[in-house]
């Protein structure tokens, strides 16, 4: 089936950037400069380390180490500089060197292991000089890569969520397309209020709107299961507001994927499944077969690429119950057959998916202390998930087709591709950096073993049910530079402008999918004054009606100003403006301050304005469903459309255009460091957020259809209904223990507090008023106010000596709340701790082997009451933070050379 590119007059412009950065990479260097080379090593053991990145500080100039831990710098005009050392791992190190035109000066490195990983140097967060974990006005969590392969887990997402106390990633099911990509959030906030990076630069978001009734209903957010992990050198995440110094989604946070830029080599299989017990039954499913590799090499004398690769087949899983309920009309002897009756005939759990990416990343020196970089990837999704099971009595089943029911699946076909390009390099003391960012999700919808009833026997059994199409290009250029003002450091100044072009379309499925054929219900069992339901069964495709093609641009300037007043006091402000070409501007500010009166003891806050702009997703999407009536005793199908706010049938409901999302962040915390390898961090943080963009009510009956256009009797859209406050704490302490011979041992308890208030709704419209409806109901709030843990702790143990290594990781979910549109029905769902244990061991120098069992308890949530369980199908709510999948047993095999 043919889907939506990007526009033809964007794609040539797209190769012709795309291959001058490739041209400019094969410019001859200039031979008559200088150059610096050396190694770097341990400083404990004298090994050479290879892939440790060192930098001319104060340029953009930089390279990794080779196997033997040796580099070379060339090309550097004469003069005296500082170079920087860093590893993950090891505290960094600087060097002064002094070059010569024609001459090699030497700059050795021996870096000393940092066993607590607080002297991780950052790039989220300043523009100014080099910042540490805990020297940073504002706090941020940094993963490595062996955090990451430590984790025992495959999905980036749910990587995150175990290695960071306030990100949340629930798994819903039975959701439409969010059981294809399921939302993340960070703080207790909406998954489009965190920004996601890729190297520093804006990611695209998903075409997908989460408009089932799961955490993030009415929001787009990042796929970040489609970056591979194997791909990641580390994930650094902002946790404050930064509108002003990113732009919009800011809110909650960043989170910056920095992809891995070594010469490491390394090759991995990881196998396994869920090996579990639930209400009395066995399960062996959700096998897992995942192949990754990843290869880095050098580009020339100074240039580098490194590429990485992933396949991951996941296998569904189901957690549903027996059907016990009558499946064929009353005296049909089948009722009695034991075989056609009380099957387990849902599926409730994780979807089936394959995935399959490819990144790289590159970079390299050109002519005048200038460097060329591109970056990017594909990854393919298909996932495969059900939704309801038919029941041969149901209205929606066409017996003729499915004579025992069917149980209707939407399968998804995603696409998900990004390419980034830019050059870097300085003119006298300015620094500057020009790239631009292209990024597209598409997802195609198709419906297998279903009908549309309204054709009855004729009716087609697959469909292809249309598709959602998102691509935004970021265009940006930031200049830098120093300025001596008798402070304790350099003012650093940083000013820069972005261009960002936003396009989402929705395109028609096949008619099949949508159309009325006609045919009524099958009145041979005696039922009369029935018309067929419209369109495929489970999820009805696209209609001509609801294609959209919208673009935007939004265009924005920015400042930022840091330095250290004096050693002790670090001041740092930025503002930024922002104009959308659909709703208008935007100025916001930030200022930030750390403050150390006592060495390793430091006093930190942050005051900011933030601000979301709405999605195109939620400006324009649209779709429609066909609900029963009964009229004048004759039931008769109605439409029921997702109207954009803009539509004019929304507005004739009393929606308006929507409105940015605006916001303040405070935050206020201490950095200790009290001895060595020991690290504490405790921050508080409230954010009030104001116009909050959430998903009405749907809105029937006969006072709405006066409203709409013939044949719709109800409809929905996106509103500006509410305002919102969150605060909490968040605590990390990390520390190690070097046991000499005995080995080290690390350790990690981290906790995330938070609690979210909806303490503003608007009023409904007047031309509402009067409807059992809100326009904002009690379920969606309760989603909103405690659909997420209100506490999350984590502690982790990591012990390695020689070729042995073992870890263990507990985390305590906190209690969730399902509410209902019957108070009555409410459910709160107990706190839970999951534990997770992994041992490995090295061999033949290269290999390493993994045993891993996550959720060792076989730990599942608290089953659904009897009233929120689908008749006792579903046991379990999709609320759940950590799923409902129980014990997973895998072993992974991997080589690094």
């Amino acid at each position: 089936m043919t889907t939506f590119s990007t526009s033809s007059a964007r794609l040539p412009a797209l190769r012709a950037f795309v291959l001058s950065l490739l041209l400019c990479m094969n410019i001859a260097y200039a031979q008559d400069r200088g150059t610096v080379a050396g190694t770097v090593v341990d400083a404990k053991r004298g090994e050479p380390l290879p892939a440790a990145v060192v930098t001319v500080i104060g340029t953009q100039i930089g390279t990794t180490t080779r196997a033997d831990g040796s580099y070379e710098i060339r090309l550097l005009k004469p003069g005296s500089y500082e170079l920087r050392a860093s590893l993950v791992g090891y505290s960094s190190a600087k060097q002064r060197a002094t070059v010569s035109a024609g001459a090699t000066a030497t700059a050795n490195f021996r870096l000393a292991e940092n066993l607590v990983g607080t002297d991780e140097v950052v790039a989220i967060g300043t523009r100014g000089a080099e910042r540490t974990v805990t020297n940073t006005p504002v706090p941020i969590d940094v993963m490595t890569a062996q955090d990451i392969r430590n984790s025992g887990l495959t999905e980036t997402n749910q990587i995150i969520q175990r290695l960071a106390p306030s990100f949340n990633f629930p798994r819903p099911s039975v959701a439409d397309g969010t059981d294809h990509v399921r939302p993340a959030t960070l703080r207790g906030l909406g998954p489009d209020q965190v920004l996601v990076l890729v190297n520093g630069k804006r990611r695209h978001n998903s075409a997908l709107v989460n408009v089932n009734g799961t955490i993030g209903r009415g929001a787009t957010g990042v796929d970040l299961n489609a970056i591979p992990a194997n791909a990641i050198e580390r994930i650094e995440i902002l946790r404050d507001g930064a509108s002003a110094q990113y732009g919009s989604d800011a809110i909650a946070g960043v989170i910056n994927i920095v992809l891995k830029s070594d010469m490491s080599k390394g090759l991995s299989t990881t196998a396994g499944m869920n090996n579990t017990e639930f209400n009395g039954l066995r399960a062996n499913d959700g096998g897992v077969a995942q192949i990754d590799g990843d290869y880095g090499l050098h580009l020339g004398e100074e240039g580098f690429l490194h590429v990485s690769g992933a396949f991951r087949n996941r296998n569904a899983t189901n957690r549903s119950l027996a059907d016990n309920r009558q499946q064929y009309f009353t005296g049909d002897a089948r009722n009695n057959d034991p075989n056609l009756t009380k099957q387990r005939n849902h599926l409730q759990g994780d979807a089936k998916t394959l995935d399959a990416g490819l990144f790289f990343n590159g970079g390299l020196p050109l002519r005048g202390g200038m460097t060329a970089y591109m970056y990017g990837g594909y990854n393919y999704r298909n996932g495969s998930a059900a939704g309801f099971f038919r029941r041969p009595l149901d209205d929606r089943t066409v017996r003729a087709l499915y004579p025992n029911g069917f149980l209707p699946k939407i399968e998804s076909r995603i696409g998900d591709a990004s390419i980034t390009g830019g050059v870097k390099g300085s003119f006298g003391d300015w620094l500057w950096d020009a790239s631009t960012v292209y990024g597209r999700n598409g997802f195609d919808f198709y419906v297998l073993q279903s009908a549309n009833a309204s054709m009855g026997a004729a009716s087609p059994t697959d469909f292809y049910a249309g598709a959602l199409i998102f691509g935004q290009s970021t265009t940006n250029i930031e200049v830098t530079r120093n300025f001596e003002i008798g402070t304790a450091s350099p003012l650093t100044l940083a000013f820069g402008g972005e261009l960002r072009l936003d396009q989402y379309k929705i395109g028609a499925g096949e008619p099949a999918s949508y159309i009325d054929g006609g045919v009524p219900i099958d009145t041979s069992v005696g039922r009369t004054n029935k018309k067929a339901a419209l369109g495929a069964q489970v999820f009805p495709g696209f209609r001509p009606s609801n294609e959209v093609n919208e673009t935007r641009r939004g265009l924005s300037f920015y400042a930022d100003l840091e330095t250290k007043v004096i050693e002790q006091i670090l001041l740092s402000a930025a503002g930024r403006f922002e104009n959308y070409s659909d709703f208008g501007s935007t100025f916001n500010v930030k200022v930030a301050t750390r403050i150390e009166p006592i060495e390793h003891y430091g006093i930190r806050g942050a005051f900011s304005t933030g601000f979301r702009a709405p999605s195109l997703q939620q400006e324009f999407f649209s779709s429609t469903a066909t609900n029963f009536l009964n009229v004048s005793g004759v039931l008769q199908p109605f439409d029921v459309v997702t109207y954009p706010a803009t539509s004019a049938a929304a507005a004739a409901l009393g929606a308006t255009a929507l409105k940015a999302e605006k916001s303040t962040n405070i935050s206020a915390g201490i950095t200790l460091e009290p001895i060595e390898n020991l690290s504490v961090t405790v921050d508080y943080y409230n954010i009030k957020i104001k116009d909050r963009i959430v998903f009405s009510e749907n809105f029937t009956g006969a006072q709405v259809a006066a409203l709409l256009p013939a044949g719709v009797n109800g409809a929905r859209f996106f509103t500006n209904a509410i305002n919102t406050k969150t605060q909490g704490v968040d605590v990390i302490i990390r520390g190690a223990v070097d046991l000499k011979e005995a080995g080290v041992l690390k350790l990690f308890f981290g906790t995330n507090i938070t609690r979210t208030r909806v303490d503003n709704v608007i009023a409904t419209p007047p031309q509402l008023t009067g409807l059992s409806e809100a326009l904002f109901g009690r379920v969606e709030r309760g989603r909103i106010e405690e659909g997420q843990p209100d506490r999350t702790y984590q502690a982790n143990a990591n012990y390695s000596v020689g070729l042995f290594g073992a870890q263990l990781r507990v985390t305590r979910f906190g209690e969730v709340v399902n509410r209902t549109t019957n108070p009555a029905n409410d459910q709160v769902f107990s706190p839970k701790f999951i534990t997770d244990v992994e041992v490995s061991y090295k061999f033949v120098g290269i290999f390493t082997m993994a045993l891993g069992v996550n959720n060792v308890g076989d730990i599942y949530p608290d089953e659904n009451i009897a009233a929120n369980n689908n008749s006792g199908i579903f046991p379990y709510n999709g609320i759940s933070p950590f799923g409902f999948n129980g014990r997973f047993i895998y072993t992974r095999l991997s080589t690094n050379w």
